[in-house]
Order: structure tokens, then sequence, then C-alpha cells
């Protein structure tokens, strides 16, 4: 097939490292694959590191009606020139202009990343990435064909090997500064660890909104000796940065998948999250990993749970941790249920051009 996969986003947020996971494996199942990314976006040098094939499309992502029509007319111009026979989208505004702009015959797929309906109903096919999506998705009245199809992370060819905790364990987090990434929960969850007088390390990455607000509730939470403050990590340090951790912490307000989460699986490291959504699809409960409710106490509890296991106890849990992410969530797994899909949903419902004789 011809496929085009759209992004309209220009971050390299979890949305679009599924974006690329999902032009990357599509060529790998032998199809015709154009991405299609916005002038500026931090996803061209990755896609010309995989030397996978790419269009820049500049055009207003709105509803309003005179700019839409740009939108649907450059969007109707490359469909056609490239002979779509089917269109991926991650976002739902995306779907909407898509949608218009589908030749005769194209099929459209939204896979939907967040808890977003306005624009589910442009696709012939919703891929959610869990669970609490789909449920989502049919709260919200969609009733057409859905699949759920999680994210994947790309495993290290060498198996990364499993170590005892550091005697000072560190904890690290990375994301958006944001509400909904729950930073402050942290911040205030490690206040009250080193209140009971435990040791640790603590590690926050990333940018945002909330940069200013972090550091100040650093300094306010008396944290500034055991807080080391980075940047967004970058595609190609993000196994180092996770290898230096002992614990990895999500501590959303709320997650539909949680990239991070089979991440640091993958890399054989304990993670504690929040139940926040996606996480209690990938972690069970003291065998692959920890999970805590959306509050400082109950973090702080579950942290001070993983500091105190024993070296044999605590690899256990990141061998089942990696032993997850392998079977659940690795290229080979998730581009199966690709297939399938495939299969299933849209190859019956091509039309084939009338050969000519």
């Amino acid at each position: 097939m011809k496929i085009v996969n759209l992004i309209s986003g220009k971050d390299l947020g979890g949305p679009k490292q599924t974006f690329l996971h999902y032009s990357d494996n599509l060529r790998q199942l032998g199809h015709q694959v154009t991405s299609v990314i916005r002038p500026k976006a931090q996803l061209e040098p990755l896609l010309k590191q995989r030397k996978l094939d790419y269009v820049l499309l500049d055009y207003p992502r709105t509803r309003f009606p005179l700019l839409k029509n740009i939108a649907v007319n450059r969007l109707k111009q490359l469909f056609s020139e490239l002979g779509a026979d089917l269109v991926i989208v991650h976002k739902p505004i995306d779907a909407a202009l898509a949608r218009a702009a589908l030749p005769e015959n194209c099929q459209l797929i939204l896979i939907l990343h967040s808890y977003t309906a306005a624009g589910i109903n442009a696709a012939d096919l919703l891929i959610c990435v869990s669970p609490v999506l789909a449920d989502f998705a049919r709260r919200q009245g969609y009733t057409g064909a859905l699949e759920i199809i999680p994210n994947l992370v790309e495993l290290n060819p060498t198996e990364p090997i499993s170590r005892p905790p550091q005697p000072i364990p560190v904890i690290a987090t990375m994301g958006i500064l944001r509400r909904t990434k729950g930073q402050d929960i942290l911040l205030q969850a490690s206040a009250i660890l080193r209140r009971r007088n435990i040791e640790f390390k603590l590690v926050i990455a990333g940018k945002g909104r909330w940069h200013k607000k972090v550091n100040k509730w650093i300094q306010q939470l008396d944290l500034s000796a055991i807080t080391q403050r980075l940047n967004w990590v970058s595609n190609q340090d993000r196994d180092s940065f996770i290898d230096a951790a002992d614990i990895f912490c999500l501590p959303s307000r709320g997650e539909t998948f949680g990239m991070v989460v089979i991440e640091a699986m993958a890399r054989k490291r304990l993670v504690v999250a929040t139940r926040c959504g996606g996480p209690q699809g990938i972690i069970e409960h003291l065998n692959n990993g920890l999970l805590c409710d959306i509050n400082a106490e109950s973090l702080a509890d579950t942290l001070a749970q993983a500091i105190a296991l024993n070296a044999e106890d605590y690899q256990a849990l990141c061998e089942a941790a990696y032993a997850t992410a392998r079977d659940q969530y690795s290229p080979i797994t998730v581009r199966q249920k690709i297939e399938t899909m495939l299969r299933s949903q849209i190859e019956p419902n091509i039309v084939q051009p009338l050969i000519k004789h």
C-alpha cells in the first residue's frame, strides 16, 4: 500500500515517537510510506537518520473555516500526488482536516494518544494506544471500528545488565514540566522522604511551562542539595539517563499510555508510577514494578518501599520489567499487531484500480 503518515506537532513528545515507529515499521512490512511533518519539526533529523522518506508541508492546523479550506486544499494536493491508499494521523484535529482531503477509496486511521474527542468520528479506524483510551472513545460516542495497539519500545541489541541499587539510590523522572506530569507531587513526596531520614538523590529532566515553578519548589522544599535538574533528554542520551537511575518515577496526574514507563523497563529499571491511567495496563504491582495513588503521601510510601527492597528482590522486579517490555512492547510484537490490523481492517476495503486491456 501507499501510506501517508502525518503528524502536525513539532516537539519530540510521546506521539511523535510513535509516529516515527509507525513510519519505520510500516516500511519494514513492505509498504511505501511517506512521512509528512511541518517545517521546523524536531522529527526531521530522526527521519533522515533512519532514511525514511518524508515531505515538509506547511498548513494551518485550525477549524476556522477560511484557514481550514487552505489546509484541506494543501493536504488534498499532497495525498493526490502521492497516490495514497491510506492516511494515518496522530491528532484528532488532523483527522478532521484529512477526512475532507482524502482521495476516493483512500482510508483514514487516527491513532489516539490523548483524551480528545473532537474529530475522532472522522476516522475509518480508531487505534487507541491503551484500554483506558478505548473506553474513553466509546464513552464519547465513537461507534466505528476500533483497535488497541500499544506504543512500542526499541530494545537495544545487547540486553542490559541487571545490577543492585546504589548505596544512595537515585530516583529519576523525565517529562514535560506541567501540571499533568505531576512534578510537584514528586517533589512533595521527596520532602516527606527527607523528613523520614531516607537517603536518596533526585534527578528531574524536562522542559516546559513549569520550569520556573519546579526550580522554585526545589528550593522551597529544601531539596537543592540532593536534586539535579536537567533539560530535555535527547533520544541518543535516553538510555544512559535511565541507566544512571535506580528507580524511575512517573508521578503523573493523567497518562493515556506512558512511553517512559516501557523505556525504563526496557533498561531493567524499577518503575514507580501513579495509577493515572496508562501505567495500570503495563505495571502489575509488586510483579514488574510498583503503583501508587495520585498524591504525595502515597508516592512517598511507595518510593520508600522501593528503596527498602533488598538487592535480590529489586533485581527480580527489574528482570520482570524487562520481560514485560520485551514480550509485549517490542517492535516485533507491535509490528505483528499492526500487520494483523491492516489485513483485517484496511486491505479488504481498498478498491484496486481496473486494469485496461
